[in-house]
């Protein structure tokens, strides 16, 4: 089972955006998706129809629930989502630097019912934040390309680096993803700054700007459903296998776009040591 925290600190970079889309598109692989909206806002949690008023999310990180018992299905296929409650904010404001331990034990008790499972961090530098750090291996930095974003990336990865010395030593390099890439000189110069700087960190999938994401937003569907055949579609499809697999793949033309592969579920079920 891979985990994969999607954080960025700062409001508007796209991570929930990110995080709905991707699951989506990693479930169209027919990779099982377990989405964790550990943002208290509840923005993944509402672009999925998923709703909980109950404090099931404060029992599992006291250790009285089982956090696969909080899961609800979606009628995004293959895809499961942990929806957001204010009783994250009492377990945050309760818990404090305990909730890191917690959410690994609950990571840690999770059955292998999915293959992937993502969190959506909450947009702050907060106790929420560094569980996810604690108890995930992978991270997705979604980024805007927008000179006023970079300051984060930075903030972020140092973070990270404290994580890794003192939390979780398993924490692996984060992954960058340029978001809202449209044909503007600015947008280029900062992407272009980004590979410069973080180098292969930066994943070579990009997303590019559209009006189809808020479309999708309002409609509460990922762009994969509401906008199948889209180029932003295919977007989310290429960064899915590039976080797969390692590899981007070449962009084809809609008629061409070859079917998932049956070879997911065996990529996904080896050992790190292996892939």
């Amino acid at each position: 089972m891979r985990t994969l925290a999607v954080i960025n600190h700062k409001g508007g970079a796209g991570k929930t955006t990110t995080s709905v889309n991707l699951a989506a598109a990693i479930g169209e692989t027919g990779a099982r998706v377990l989405l964790i909206d550990l943002d208290p806002q509840g923005s993944a949690s509402d672009w999925l129809g998923a709703h909980d008023a109950s404090r099931g999310m404060f029992d599992v990180f006291v250790g009285s629930a089982e956090l696969a018992s909080l899961a609800q299905r979606t009628i995004v296929p293959n895809v499961d989502v942990v929806p957001a409650s204010q009783w994250l904010v009492t377990a945050e404001r309760t818990l404090l630097g305990d909730l890191a331990a917690a959410f690994v034990r609950a990571i840690d008790r999770l059955p292998a019912n999915w293959d992937v499972v993502m969190a959506d961090c909450p947009p702050s530098i907060a106790f929420l934040s560094v569980a996810a750090l604690a108890a995930f291996r992978e991270v997705l930095i979604p980024v805007e390309t927008h000179a006023i974003a970079l300051p984060g990336v930075a903030s972020l990865v140092r973070e990270m680096d404290q994580v890794r010395t003192s939390l979780n030593p398993t924490l692996e390099q984060p992954r960058i993803l340029a978001g809202r890439v449209n044909r503007t000189v600015h947008s280029r110069l900062i992407l272009a700054e980004l590979r410069q700087t973080y180098g292969e960190l930066v994943l070579e999938s990009t997303i590019r700007d559209s009006v189809r994401l808020a479309e999708a937003a309002g409609l509460r569907l990922p762009i994969t459903l509401s906008a199948h055949d889209s180029k932003v579609a295919n977007d989310f499809r290429s960064v899915a296998t590039e976080i797969l697999t390692g590899v981007a793949p070449v962009e084809l033309p809609p008629a061409a776009t070859a079917e998932p592969s049956s070879g997911w579920r065996r990529f996904l079920s080896r050992t790190p040591a292996t892939r």
